[in-house]
């Protein structure tokens, strides 16, 4: 298997177990210590910085911007954003307008579960594992994946009711 680099751009959400806005920020990320113990079996080189660590509904434009900043000075062609599932099309459609011209041969994929790493029925290992695989093959861009499934994050919205992420419909 070939080494890939990933550059691992933290901003937090409830797979590293930040459950609501006022949650305080944990000083460690939970994805980051679960890619550094299967980095060497998935075949992947981390670089790691954490942009922020809140639930998604805390994350604003200057968290976004910080982002935004971040994906632009990574020398990485791969870029796995580990974000809370309430914004995620949110920051995911930002990032399209601010960056997504200049993005170049990036490929960009936000991640998120709906049960914190660590946890029994944790969604995180499974979601983490399928970006990492896109990660290798999707072409140059800015990507949600989430529920095995990788989508423009202008055509999905996370269904509050269910919870599970769906295509966006117009009206």
């Amino acid at each position: 298997m070939k080494i890939i680099d990933i550059a691992v751009l933290e901003m937090g959400g409830t797979i590293n177990g930040i459950l609501k806005p006022d949650d305080p920020a944990p000083t460690e990320s939970r994805v980051l210590a679960h890619l550094e113990k299967w980095q060497d079996e998935l075949g992947i080189m981390l670089y790691p910085t954490i942009v922020t660590m809140k639930d998604s509904r805390a994350v604003n434009n200057v968290d976004r911007r910080a982002l935004a900043d971040a994906i632009r000075q990574t020398t990485s062609k791969r870029i796995l954003i580990p974000h809370g599932t309430f914004t995620m099309p949110e920051t995911g459609e930002f990032l399209l307008d601010i960056c997504g011209k200049d993005i170049g041969n990036k490929s960009v994929i936000l991640v998120g579960a709906m049960i914190p790493l660590g946890q029994p029925e944790s969604d995180g290992p499974d979601n983490i594992l399928f970006a990492l695989e896109q990660l290798r093959i999707a072409p140059p861009g800015i990507w949600v994946a989430m529920n095995r499934r990788l989508w423009d994050p202008r055509a999905v919205v996370k269904d509050p009711d269910t919870g599970e992420f769906k295509a966006k419909t117009w009206e």
